[in-house]
């Protein structure tokens, strides 16, 4: 019998073959794979989902997706002082103290004129005016920015926002930019509108409920906004209907209740309140029905003119 080293050359030749068979079968070391990619980017995804989440939950009021400007957060005309300790106004045309903190540090007292309120006739103002200052609000305050009776760069409001959720509501504004309006308006110098509290009251909250919580926002704005000159909106009224609404009702007398408390807070607040809701009243002390939309709560485009007009007749002497 032949040893293995003498074995036949077909034999050996036979091996080599199988030998080489082998090593096409077994392909390249790393394979591609779809489905592992697919994996990846799906992890990506949800990855990135969930720290959007928890950031928000965390810290609602940190701006993912807003951009800073490199001076201020505000998109409106901004400045370097900051005004502090501002005292309280209950009288009209009283002259008060307040403690004025530049950007230096430096502190000084600055005598401050009481305003007059509510906010007394006087020469109006032109149609430009309006494009000088921030209109903030809800639904109301939204739809005269929709309906072109206000610039949309001078409108912060949506039809979503409210007293509730004003902190964390995204607004949008005319660049495309989403932000809140506490950023909106910080360090503004312009003059500022507020007008909130329709949509809370037909949403059913308690008028002292509402109230405290526009308190809040109040104090907000003025603390982000020392130097601007800032002025309370009365709500309007509503219709006879809407006062009989099986859901969203609003009563005429909450709607008083609450512009009353209104007044009483711009005068400790030391701004100016204007008097909208008595310029859209009628005889009966409600929102006439051809003033009003279908639902008998906001306004229509013409009672949404008479409203501005009343507020570019209603700006105090500089």
């Amino acid at each position: 019998m032949p040893s293995e080293m003498q074995q036949s050359p077909q034999r050996t030749a036979g091996n080599a073959g199988r030998r080489r068979k082998r090593r096409r079968r077994r392909g390249p070391a790393i394979r591609f794979r779809f489905g592992f990619l697919c994996f990846i980017w799906i992890a990506v995804v949800i990855g990135s989902f969930l720290y959007y989440m928890i950031v928000r939950n965390v810290d609602p009021d940190r701006d993912v997706f807003v951009t800073k400007k490199p001076k201020a957060e505000s998109s409106v005309t901004t400045t370097a002082q900051t005004a502090t300790g501002m005292t309280a106004a209950s009288g009209s045309g009283q002259a008060q103290q307040t403690t004025r903190t530049t950007a230096t540090g430096e502190s000084s007292q600055v005598v401050v004129q009481a305003k007059i309120n509510p906010v007394p006739e006087g020469q109006p103002k032109p149609a430009s005016y309006l494009e000088e200052c921030a209109f903030v609000g809800d639904m109301l305050i939204h739809r005269l920015g929709e309906s072109g009776l206000l610039q949309k760069k001078n409108v912060y409001a949506s039809e979503k926002l409210n007293l509730f959720n004003y902190k964390s509501e995204y607004i949008l504004l005319q660049d495309g930019t989403t932000i809140r309006i506490l950023s909106a308006l910080s360090r503004a110098q312009c003059p500022i509108y507020l007008m909130f509290g329709t949509e809370d009251l037909a949403a059913g909250n308690r008028v002292d409920e509402t109230t405290a919580n526009f308190t809040a926002l109040l104090n907000s704005v003025i603390a982000g906004a020392p130097s601007a000159p800032v002025y309370v909106l009365s709500i309007p009224p509503v219709t006879a209907a809407a006062e009989k609404l099986k859901k969203g009702a609003v009563r005429n007398s909450d709607i008083d209740l609450y512009n009353s408390n209104l007044l009483e807070l711009a005068n400790r607040a030391n701004v100016y309140f204007i008097d909208t809701n008595t310029a859209l009243k009628n005889s009966e002390g409600r929102l006439d029905p051809a003033l009003a939309e279908q639902d008998g709560i906001h306004l229509n485009k013409e009672a949404g003119q008479k409203l501005l007009s009343y507020v570019l007749s209603h700006v105090p002497a500089a």
